[in-house]
C-alpha cells in the first residue's frame, strides 16, 4: 500500500502529520565506514558528530532511543546495542534492535543521513498508528529507503530466519514477514547517505538544509 503525502515545501512539514504511535528509536550506526577511511558516525557536521545529531533527532519523536551496531566509542551518546552478526549488514542491526525493544513499533535512522527532517519521521509514525502491517518505509523517486522506516516488532521471528538463511537485502527480508506501507517524499535530497570524503563535503557544504 503506497501514501503521497501533500508537504508544505516552504515549512518542509506535512499538514496531516497527526499523532505517531509510542515507539523506541534506533540510529543505524554498525556500518565498517570503509569507503570514508574512518568511523562516519563520529565525523563533525556543523560542529556535532552524526551520532549526536542522529541520537537527538529521535528523541524529539521516540519513548526511547538507542544505537544500534557501532563500536563502545558511541557508548558516550547512548546505549549501544551490540550487532551479533558483524559484516552482515544492515539488517543484522535491526534484528538486534528489535531484540532488544520492549515497543512493538520501532524507527530506524541511518547515522549517515543527517538531512532527514525530523517531520519526515513524524509522519512515518503517525501512518504507523493504524497501519495492519509490519513496516512504514520511505520512499522518494520510486527508491525504497530500508534504512529509514518504522518496523515491527512483530517482523522479528521472520527477519532472524531471513538472516540465518543469509537473505540479507532489508526490503526482501521485510516484505517476507507482511505488507509495507510505503509514503513517498519528494526529496531525495533528505535521504542522501554520506559515503565518501567527497559526499561528507557536499554535505559541510549544504549545512544550512539542516533540520536539528
Amino acid at each position: 500500500m503506497d501514501s503521497l503525502l501533500d508537504f508544505d515545501w516552504r515549512r518542509r512539514v506535512p499538514p496531516n502529520e497527526g499523532e505517531g504511535v509510542s515507539a523506541a528509536g534506533f540510529v543505524l550506526a554498525g556500518g565498517r565506514s570503509s569507503r570514508m577511511g574512518h568511523d562516519k558516525a563520529l565525523l563533525m557536521l556543523d560542529g556535532e558528530p552524526l551520532i549526536a545529531k542522529g541520537v537527538r533527532k529521535l528523541n524529539r519523536v521516540c519513548a526511547e532511543v538507542a544505537i544500534a551496531g557501532g563500536s563502545v566509542d558511541l557508548a558516550p551518546f547512548g546505549r549501544v546495542i551490540s550487532d551479533k552478526n558483524p559484516g552482515c549488514g544492515p539488517l543484522s542491526g535491526i534484528v538486534a534492535a528489535l531484540g532488544q525493544s520492549s515497543f512493538k513499533w520501532n524507527l530506524f535512522l541511518p547515522v549517515d543521513a543527517p538531512f532527514v527532517p525530523v517531520s519526515v519521521l513524524k509522519a512515518m509514525l503517525a501512518e504507523a498508528a493504524d497501519h495492519p502491517g509490519v513496516c512504514v518505509m520511505a520512499r522518494t523517486q520510486g527508491v525504497m529507503q530500508p534504512l529509514c522506516a518504522v518496523y515491527s516488532r512483530d517482523a522479528l521471528g521472520v527477519l532472524e530466519r531471513e538472516l540465518a538463511a543469509g537473505r540479507r537485502k532489508v526490503t526482501h527480508a521485510i516484505e517476507a514477514a507482511g505488507m509495507v506501507k510505503f509514503i513517498d517524499f519528494g526529496d531525495s535530497g533528505w535521504f542522501a547517505n554520506l559515503n565518501t570524503p567527497e559526499e561528507f563535503a557536499e554535505a559541510e557544504r549544504r549545512v544550512d538544509s539542516l533540520d536539528t
